[in-house]
Order: structure tokens, then sequence, then C-alpha cells
């Protein structure tokens, strides 16, 4: 069977995410109970590259979901998001894109569902107020839409440490971008950016916080 050979191995030695999707299980695509896997690798695949915010959004999630559901298999679709911040600023969109793909919740384009069932439409929501809240970072509020309880994860990737070398390859993006840059200096730029998605993944920075709201 043919797969991806990604250039980084850290992609793999990511845990995924475990989700139960109740519409997958209704239209035959898997076996009632059975969990669904949802991995780095997918939302690197989902956002067309793999970046800081991409990692952010993955570990968002998956925080927030283990907050919600403690030992439960999350729900897909059963969860609704406020995402601080204008869909249109920054890498708004690119976030809430994944972070949309891993719980199902959806923008107004989403699943509007079968006979009031399994809709997944107007669960994902930019909101520019809570951005407001918690100004010092990327900010979400996940809410379970069977009992109501809420959390808000802030990330904060700005504030992972980086090594001298580290920050040596950051200035090499111009040129990497442009297509002038070396080999060498192209591995140290990889090393750079990919370096910091891996601290994201794999590392405890406490870059990440979990606020109960209810």
């Amino acid at each position: 069977m043919p797969h991806t050979k990604w250039k980084q191995d850290f992609f793999t030695k990511v845990e995924p995410i475990a989700m139960v999707d109740p519409l997958a299980v209704v239209l035959g695509a898997i076996g009632e109970g059975e969990p669904i896997y949802y991995s780095y690798a997918d939302c690197v695949k989902v956002a067309g590259h793999a970046c800081a915010s991409v990692s952010s959004a993955f570990q968002m999630t998956k925080t927030a979901l283990k907050a919600l559901y403690g030992n439960e298999t999350p729900v897909r679709g059963g969860v609704s998001v406020r995402f601080g911040g204008d869909r249109t600023s920054g890498a708004n969109g690119p976030i809430g894109q994944v972070i949309q793909f891993l719980t199902g919740a959806a923008i107004e384009t989403g699943f509007h569902g079968l006979a009031g069932k399994y809709g997944r439409s107007d669960k994902f929501v930019y909101d520019e107020e809570l951005g407001e809240e918690y100004p010092n970072g990327i900010s979400a509020k996940f809410t379970r839409d069977d009992n109501g309880k809420s959390v808000v994860v802030v990330a904060n990737p700005g504030a992972i440490p980086l090594t001298p070398e580290e920050r040596a390859g950051a200035g090499f993006m111009p040129d990497v971008i442009k297509g002038n840059a070396g080999s060498e200096e192209r591995e140290k730029f990889f090393s750079f950016w990919q370096g910091k998605n891996k601290k994201i993944l794999l590392e405890e920075h406490g870059a990440f916080t979990v606020i109960h709201v209810a």
C-alpha cells in the first residue's frame, strides 16, 4: 500500500486523538463504539504544511478533549467551539480548519444533519470578544453539547524556549521561501521550524493553559 514518506520522523510519534463518531456509525462507515484515530500527520495533510499554528491547533484540541471527557472516548460532532479571533486574521483560518477537522464542529457551511440529528454546521464560531478576553495567546472555548461542560484552552507557542542554533536557523527563512537558500541553509531552517513543532507536540513546556469555565 502506498504511503506518505514524511521528511520528519516525529510526525508518526505523536499520539493520535481517538474519537467515536455516531454519524459514521449510522451510515455504516465504522462499527458501534469503534474509535477513529486522527493523527498529527492527518492535520498536516489538511493544512498542507506543518507549522507552529497547526501543531498548536492539534495540541489545543487534544488538551481540551482530555479535560472535557477524561477517560471517556470523545464524541466527534458532540463538541461546539468558539475560537478567539477574527477568521481572516493571521493564522486563525488555518488553525480553525484543523480544530474543525478534529472535532467535527463546522462553520455555517458544515453538514446540516439527518432527521434533526448529527448536525455539524454552526458549531464552530470565530469570536473576537473571546480573543480580547484572552489576548496573550491563541484561545478557544470547547463545550460538550450533551452536558454543557466547557473549557478554554490558551496556547502560547511563542513562550517555548529556542536554542541559539534554532534562532540562527530562523534567519534563513526568507531565502528558503524565495528559493535562494543552499542545502545546508535549508536544513538549518528545517531544524528550527520543525524543531519547534516537535517541542509543541512532544515536550512539556507550559505553553498550553486549561481554564475550566463550567
